[in-house]
């Protein structure tokens, strides 16, 4: 026999006996269903917990410290976080971009207007890999002189101290134009009638800025701080220190820098973790990364997907009963058809193909529908439950998420179940002695 009449035969068969057929299918339908929804539910809080996460900071990076003044390496020796290290660092592999990061609270004053807030230097690669969304303006270049990159939240923190005792921490809209000149000074008290009277030994300064561009995000680590270049930050912290030392210089710049944080940017996820074990192993020195929350949190989510894949399971297990059922029957019912495939030649082989093809056909039919069916549910979870579902067990703004891996794998998953359930009715149906199927009609 052909592959193309067997196929038809199959067709028929399963035509002939629609109802029963139908009933198989749609034992497969729950079953396929419920292991996709099931799993795409564990999913979509993996895909929540990586959410909260990345509103705190970059998955990417990894932070550096250098507690207590230095770390100790795999040699014993003690390692200085300067600038030799960081080149050390740099070559580690998976390592993308890496930067040292210089801070320094100050006040910012413009329009009339000052907030208190942190000033960040890092290189200007650091702050492209970082591929922050923009509100306005741009990023700041190599080229530029003392460019300051607003966060969202910084730039809505200006306030009048004529008017005002202090920001309004509830908003986010910016209350200065964040492309204007600006004044960075030591002088607490700067724009109110107190100004330079309590400073004490303190020697005022004020250095000019210019605002190139504002960040559009408002709920991550960056849009509480004010960025710029790593060159205008070590000028201004020298100054500061300078300034709060009565103007005489503080330590011997000769010595070089010795940085208490470095940014370690990793642009494969799957090597943050062993970049940062690295660093502690090789070099003594703390790490932190919310890449090592994320991964504990996603094993708690794939034990989740698992036991919620193991329930849908069990309703593609009583779906594969009934096929095997359905199969059973369908040879005591077609004894003699069998019997007389046997007598005009066709093979064991095709009568078997013929069975394990019909109980495939139920599986993959079941499999297709299922998907659709799945892809619904997930649509009107994510369109109308995300919110309720996402506030009460902590998701994202996807509940279900379908991966095209996973419709696959449910496609090929159903159809060998219903293959597998149909071996042992295609088995009887080898067996069949041709004269006790004829006997029996």
């Amino acid at each position: 026999m052909s592959n193309k009449d067997i196929l038809q035969l199959c067709f028929g068969n399963l035509l002939r006996r629609r109802t029963r057929t139908i009933l198989s299918v749609i034992g497969v339908i729950i079953g396929t269903t419920a292991i996709i929804v099931m799993i795409s539910i564990g999913m979509g809080l993996s895909y929540g917990y990586q959410e909260q996460l990345e509103s705190f900071g970059n998955l990417h990076m990894v932070e550096v410290y250098n507690y207590g003044g230095g770390g100790g390496g795999a040699g014993g020796q003690p390692s200085k976080l300067d600038d030799r290290t960081i080149a050390k660092m740099e070559k580690i592999d998976g390592v993308t971009v890496i930067s040292p990061q210089i801070s320094q609270y100050a006040i910012i004053a413009g329009d009339h207007k000052r907030t208190e807030c942190q000033i960040i230097g890092i290189r200007t690669e650091m702050l492209q890999a970082l591929n922050l969304e923009l509100e306005k303006g741009r990023m700041p270049v190599a080229s530029d002189k003392s460019p300051l990159l607003f966060g969202r939240n910084a730039a809505a923190s200006f306030y009048d101290p004529r008017k005002s005792q202090g920001m309004d921490w509830g908003n986010t809209e910016p209350t200065v134009d964040p492309l204007q000149k600006f004044i960075i000074t030591n002088d607490w008290d700067y724009g109110t009638n107190q100004e330079g009277q309590n400073m004490g030994e303190t020697v005022p300064i004020q250095i000019d800025a210019q605002g190139v561009g504002m960040m559009a995000s408002t709920d991550n680590d960056y849009a509480y701080n004010i960025y710029t270049t790593l060159e205008f930050a070590q000028k201004l912290k020298e100054e500061w220190d300078k300034a709060q030392n009565g103007g005489r210089p503080v330590g011997n710049s000769s010595q070089g820098t010795e940085y208490q944080n470095v940014m370690v940017y990793v642009a494969d996820l799957e090597k943050v973790a062993s970049v940062s074990e690295t660093i502690r192993t090789d070099y003594g020195f703390s790490t932190f990364s919310l890449n090592d929350m994320l991964k504990e949190m996603q094993k708690t989510a794939t034990m989740i997907e698992a036991v919620l894949g193991g329930i849908g399971g069990i309703s593609l297990l009583v779906a594969a009963i009934g096929i095997a059922n359905t199969m059973i029957m369908s040879v005591y019912e077609r004894t003699r058809e069998i019997s007389v495939m046997k007598v005009i030649g066709a093979s064991l082989k095709d009568i078997r193909k013929m069975f394990l093809l019909e109980a495939g056909m139920i599986g993959f039919g079941g499999g297709v529908i299922g998907v659709a069916l799945s892809y619904g549910i997930s649509y009107v979870m994510n369109r109308f439950l995300a919110g309720a579902i996402g506030g009460a067990f902590g998701m994202g703004s996807k509940v279900s998420i379908i991966p095209i891996w996973l419709v696959l794998a449910a496609l090929a998953f159903s159809t060998m179940v219903g293959v597998v359930s149909g071996y042992s009715p295609a088995q009887r149906a080898m067996n069949m002695s041709v004269l006790e199927g004829l006997k029996n009609e």
